[in-house]
C-alpha cells in the first residue's frame, strides 16, 4: 500500500511538471519555427495566395489558455509567379498584437479564434486589372489560390491608421483610396459564407470607427467622388461626412468635347451629411441599405451641356419607378432631408450665341419620403413624396409638392407648385442666349401649376398672373440695338402674339393649358420643365387644349418617320435586300403612329378624371 501511495505521488509530480513544461517545449517549437507558420497562415488565403511574407520579429508565447503573438514589420508582395490577370497586393505592417489565439480551432476546425487583436500602421496597394474584366458575369477564376479559413472570430477588435491604394494595373492610375481608418469593434465574425457572398461583409456586435479620406475615380479617371471626415458608430445608429463631392478633372468643354454625341459635365461639392436610424447589421450580413433620415446640408451642384453636340436618340433615362425598381442596391431611405443648397443649370445654345445660357435655383430646402425598392420595409405606401421650396435666380420664391407612384407600370406622378413675384428680366441669363429674344420688362406676381402625368405624356393647368411683359428682338452679336426693323418686330410681337398682361384690363384671368408629350431620350427634369412651359406658352398665346395635342402628336410622328427613316435609309445602303423589310417596319410604325394618337385622345378624359 505505500510503495502504491508513492508511486501514485510520483506520477503526480511528473504529470505536475510536465504540465508546466509543455507550454515550455511549444513555445520553444513556435518561435523557431514562427515564420514559416505565421507566413502559411497569411498565404493560405485566397486573397494572398501566390504571394510572399517577410517579418521583422515575431514573438510566440504560449500558455494553456491560448498563445500570445506579436510581430513587427510585416510585409506582404506578390511572388514572381503572380500572373497579370490576378490582383497583386502590396502591404505593410508595422505590428499586430494577438492575445488569446486557440490552436485547436485553427488545427482542427480551420478557424481562427482571438480573445484580442491590435494591428497597427497598415498600408495596401493593390493593383488589378480593368474592373470589367474582374465583375464581368458569369465569373469565372482562371486558377484558384488558397483555402478561405471557415471562421475568423475577434472578441475584441481594434484597427489604427489603416490605408489602401487599389490600381488599375492597364492605366497605372488610383482608382480607389481610403487614408487613415481608425476601428473598434466586438464580437467581430468573418465566416467563408461572408466572403463568397457579394453582399456580405461580416457580423459585429458594436463598431466604432472614423475615415480621414475616401475617394473613387471613375470614367477612364476623368472624374471622381471624394468623401472626408467619416464617422461611424452602431451604438448610435449614427454615419457623419464631413465633406461629399463628386468632381470632374476637366474642364466643362474639354470634357463634352470628347464625346461625339451630347454628355453632361457635372460638379457636386460643400456638402455634408448624417445618417441617423441606420440599421449596419443589415448592411454588414446583408448588404442592404436601410436608413430612418438622412440629411444632407450645403449641397452645391453644378451641371453642364454643350447643346451644340447631337442628342443621342436612343438614350433611354429611366423614370423614377423604374430607377428604383432597376435599381441593384437594395435601399431604404424614410426621410430624406436637402438643406441650403445651390443648383445651376448652364447650357451652351446650338446657336451663334456668344455666352451660355443658365439659370439657377438658391436656398432649396427639400423633404423627400419612402426613396425605397425594399419593399419588405415600405409595406403598402407606394408612393415616393417630395416637398420642396427654393428661390429661382436668387428672387422667386418657388414650393413644390412631387409624389410618384413606385408601384404604376406607367411611371404616374403628380407636380404642384407654385412660384412667387420675380422679375422677368431676371431669367434673360436662360431666355437671350436660347431665343435671341430679351425679356425687356414685366414681373411674375404668381404662377401656379397643377400637372398629373406618366412616362407617355402629360396634362394639367397653369395661372400664370403677370404685368407689363415686353420683349425685344436682339441683333446677331444678341444685344439690344435701335434698329428700326427689329422695333417694328418687337412692337408686333408685344401688340398682336402675346398678352402683356394676365389678368387683363378687364380683371379676366387666362388660364394656361399643360400639355407635352414626353422625349424619351431626354430626362425627367426636361420633362418636367416642357410640362410647365407648355402652360406658360399656351397662356401668353392663347393656344387651345386640342391645338397643344395635335401639334404635339403631329411632332411626335414627325420625328418618329425621321428617325425611321433614317434608320432605314441607313439599312439599305448596308443591305439592299431588306428594302421589303424596312417597308414593312414603316408601315408598322404608321399603324403604331396611329394608335398612339387614339390613345392620346382618351387621354385627356383620364388625367382630368
Amino acid at each position: 500500500m505505500k510503495k502504491l501511495l508513492i508511486a501514485f505521488l510520483a506520477l503526480i509530480v511528473i504529470g505536475f511538471f510536465a504540465f508546466k513544461s509543455i507550454p515550455t517545449v511549444v513555445n520553444k517549437y513556435l518561435n523557431s519555427n514562427a515564420d514559416r507558420l505565421i507566413s502559411n497562415m497569411i498565404t493560405r488565403t485566397s486573397s494572398f495566395g501566390e504571394h510572399e511574407v517577410t517579418f521583422g520579429e515575431i514573438l510566440v508565447n504560449y500558455d494553456y489558455s491560448g498563445t500570445y503573438l506579436k510581430i513587427k514589420n510585416i510585409r506582404v508582395t506578390p511572388s514572381e509567379s503572380l500572373g497579370k490577370d490576378m490582383i497583386a497586393v502590396n502591404l505593410t505592417v508595422d505590428h499586430v498584437d494577438l492575445t488569446g489565439f486557440k490552436w485547436f480551432p485553427f488545427l482542427f476546425r480551420n478557424t481562427i479564434t482571438v480573445d484580442s487583436a491590435l494591428l497597427d500602421n497598415i498600408k495596401i496597394i493593390s493593383s488589378t486589372p480593368p474592373w470589367d474584366s474582374l465583375f464581368a458575369e458569369p465569373r469565372k477564376p482562371k486558377k484558384k489560390t488558397g483555402k478561405d479559413y471557415d471562421l475568423i472570430k475577434v472578441k475584441n477588435f481594434k484597427l489604427n491608421d489603416f490605408s489602401v491604394e487599389i490600381k488599375n494595373n492597364v492605366y497605372d492610375s488610383v482608382r480607389i483610396s481610403l487614408v487613415n481608418m481608425d476601428v473598434n469593434a466586438k464580437e467581430f465574425r468573418l465566416t467563408k459564407e461572408d466572403i463568397e457572398n457579394p453582399k456580405s461583409l461580416f457580423e459585429v456586435e458594436m463598431i466604432h470607427g472614423s475615415i480621414e479620406k475616401a475617394q473613387f475615380h471613375f470614367d477612364k479617371f476623368r472624374q471622381s467622388t471624394l468623401v472626408e471626415d467619416i464617422v461611424f458608430d452602431t451604438k448610435t445608429k449614427k454615419m457623419t461626412f464631413g465633406y461629399i463631392g463628386l468632381h470632374n478633372k476637366m474642364d466643362r468643354y474639354a470634357y463634352t468635347a470628347l464625346f461625339p454625341d451630347r454628355q453632361s459635365w457635372i460638379d457636386i461639392s460643400k456638402t455634408k451629411m448624417e445618417l441617423a436610424g441606420v440599421n449596419f447589421g443589415n448592411y454588414f450580413k446583408n448588404g442592404i441599405v436601410e436608413i430612418d433620415t438622412l440629411t444632407a446640408n450645403g449641397l452645391h451642384l453644378e451641371l453642364f451641356v454643350d447643346k451644340r453636340k447631337k442628342e443621342d436618340l436612343k438614350k433611354r433615362p429611366q423614370m423614377i419607378h423604374q430607377t428604383m425598381e432597376n435599381l441593384k442596391q437594395i435601399i431604404h431611405i424614410e426621410h430624406l432631408f436637402i438643406n441650403d443648397s445651390y443648383i445651376k443649370i448652364e447650357e451652351r445654345p446650338d446657336n451663334a450665341a456668344p455666352r451660355s445660357a443658365f439659370l439657377y435655383f438658391s436656398d432649396i430646402d427639400a423633404h423627400i419620403t419612402n426613396v425605397s425598392n425594399f419593399i419588405e420595409r415600405r409595406g403598402k405606401n407606394r408612393m415616393l413624396e417630395m416637398d420642396l421650396s427654393a428661390k429661382l435666380m436668387g428672387e422667386g420664391p418657388l414650393t413644390a409638392n412631387v409624389k410618384f407612384d413606385l408601384e404604376k407600370p406607367d411611371g404616374r406622378f403628380t407636380l404642384k407648385g407654385t412660384l412667387g413675384k420675380i422679375k422677368l428680366s431676371s431669367l434673360n441669363t436662360m431666355i437671350e442666349p436660347e431665343a435671341k429674344v430679351g425679356l425687356k420688362s414685366g414681373t411674375i406676381n404668381r404662377l401656379d401649376f397643377n400637372i398629373l402625368a406618366n412616362d407617355y405624356d402629360g396634362s394639367g393647368e397653369l395661372i400664370i398672373r403677370y404685368e407689363n411683359l415686353e420683349v425685344e428682338l436682339l441683333n446677331k452679336n444678341y444685344e439690344a440695338d435701335e434698329k428700326v426693323l427689329r422695333k417694328i418686330g418687337a412692337y408686333l410681337a408685344n401688340r398682336i402674339v402675346i398678352k402683356s398682361n394676365n389678368p387683363n384690363k378687364k380683371g379676366e384671368v387666362q388660364k394656361g393649358n399643360v400639355y407635352f408629350i414626353r422625349e424619351t431620350h431626354k430626362s425627367m427634369f426636361a420633362y418636367w420643365w416642357k410640362l410647365i412651359f407648355s402652360g406658360i406658352k399656351s397662356t401668353i398665346t392663347g393656344e387651345s387644349m386640342e391645338e397643344m395635342k395635335k401639334k404635339a402628336l403631329e411632332q411626335k410622328s414627325s420625328q418618329s418617320t425621321s428617325a425611321a427613316t433614317a434608320n432605314n435609309s441607313t439599312q439599305k445602303k448596308k443591305d439592299p435586300k431588306a428594302s421589303k423589310k424596312l417597308e414593312r417596319q414603316e408601315k408598322k410604325q404608321e399603324r403604331k403612329n396611329n394608335r398612339e394618337e387614339k390613345k392620346a385622345a382618351k387621354k385627356d378624359s383620364t388625367l382630368t378624371n
